[in-house]
């Protein structure tokens, strides 16, 4: 019977953990904005062409951000809860990432012809459950500026924006074909599968998009101004998910459990663990992203959230402290010969997306990590000009890339090395 009833016990605390953080940003939104500055935020913001870095709180302003990221973490919710999704790490984790990526490149128009498409894809293509798509359906979320860029970017007026509609659903369609597929090419070392597919979806994109002659430059909407506010409002959620975890029976024995596993996708932390446990390593690793960015001097702003709130909602679904660090610090010493400082755009941002690879160091050792970090950054920092900046995974994209040639060398020379018993199936 206890079996039986925890799925439904961890719907409702999902539920009532998602519902107060996007409320929250909703009531935020109006605290530091007025209406009339809240809604024209949102407006710029559902208007823009959201690639590549457009840090909304720069772009519009910060109660518009916060009303956008509220709005899009209760649409996640909504539609975890239409298609019956299971309420475990895997949501969490995709919740958690899209709430972030809603300070970052994500709206409430350019994410629902992805969302269309993967409906369609059920619909007529696939012989899966819709919630066994739950990936595609909010991961894939990521190729939004695929939407933007042709709707608002070429000027094309009401015909950009029906483009625009299409090759979002187009997109939607393509990454749940595709996401089973990439997914052998790292055979889940790579926890950002869905950006590894986007990137190269992205890709073609772009590449008819310069066939007919359209260009893409990169944006630079970078936000400074509130540093302060923004890591009091991280700290805040950080440690609520931290005293829920406890009141919901976090335990040491549990989190053993999480801390010897590899975190191989999927490696889900709800089902391996428990709920309570898992919030507590959800919190546990976000500081530890925050820590970071304060330790590096560096900005916390729209595109940082981002970063802090995947590192949290992976926290569910594959990372924990002893498998990110590793990677962390390989990006940090690759910095050291001042190609790029700490505090840069790119590499705070790689520092925290870069434990895309954890399962790496989780597998194969704290200096097998380091090794994977040093290679990361410099291949993240190249890659977006290859998609047009339209793939707002740009670090899940050159993870795989990474874990393409890594793990084709590991597989070739020690294919032994590559079992991995303590992951979720």
């Amino acid at each position: 019977l206890q079996d039986t009833a925890q799925p439904l016990v961890n719907r409702r605390r999902i539920t009532l953990l998602v519902l107060v953080l996007g409320i929250s940003m909703l009531v935020i939104a109006f605290l530091v904005n007025s209406p009339e500055d809240v809604l024209a935020g949102e407006l710029s913001i559902i208007t823009s062409t959201s690639i590549l870095i457009t840090d909304y709180i720069e772009y519009a302003n910060l109660g518009a951000a916060f009303f956008n990221a509220g709005l899009v973490t209760l649409i996640g919710l909504g539609l975890a809860w239409l298609i019956k999704a299971r309420f475990n790490g895997y949501l969490l984790s995709a919740i958690f990432t899209l709430s972030g990526f809603a300070f970052f490149g994500k709206n409430v128009f350019n994410i629902l012809p992805i969302i269309t498409g993967v409906f369609l894809f059920d619909a007529f293509f696939s012989h899966l459950r819709l919630k066994d798509l739950i990936a595609p359906l909010l991961f894939g979320t990521t190729l939004g500026p695929v939407v933007s860029q042709f709707a608002f970017g070429f000027d094309f007026g009401w015909w950009g924006i029906v483009g625009g509609v299409l090759l979002g659903v187009l997109g939607g369609i393509l990454l749940a074909g595709l996401m089973n597929h990439i997914y052998s090419f790292h055979l889940g070392y790579n926890l950002y599968n869905t950006g590894t597919t986007a990137g190269f979806v992205a890709t073609v994109v772009y590449m008819f998009m310069r066939g007919f002659g359209l260009e893409i430059e990169p944006a630079f909407y970078w936000s400074t101004e509130y540093r302060g506010f923004l890591s009091w409002f991280v700290l805040a959620v950080l440690f609520g998910l931290i005293a829920l975890g406890f009141i919901w029976g976090a335990s040491f024995t549990q989190y053993k459990k999480i801390w010897n596993s590899s975190g191989k996708l999927a490696s889900d932390y709800v089902v391996i663990a428990d709920l309570g446990t898992t919030l507590v390593n959800m919190g546990l690793v976000g500081l530890i992203g925050l820590g970071y960015v304060h330790l590096v001097r560096g900005d916390v702003n729209g595109a940082v959230l981002a970063g802090i709130f995947t590192v949290v909602g992976f926290g569910a679904l594959g990372k924990h402290p002893r498998n990110i660090l590793p990677i962390m610090i390989g990006v940090y010493l690759i910095c050291f010969p001042k190609v790029w400082d700490h505090a840069d755009p790119g590499p705070l941002l790689s520092v925290l997306f870069c434990t895309t690879l954890a399962p790496f160091a989780g597998k194969f050792g704290f200096f097998a990590g380091i090794i994977a970090g040093m290679l990361h950054l410099p291949m993240v920092m190249h890659v977006g000009g290859i998609h047009g900046y339209m793939n707002l995974y740009n670090n899940g994209f050159a993870g795989g890339l990474a874990m393409l040639i890594i793990i084709g060398f590991v597989k070739e020379l020690w294919p032994e090395k590559l079992l991995d018993k303590d992951s979720a199936p």
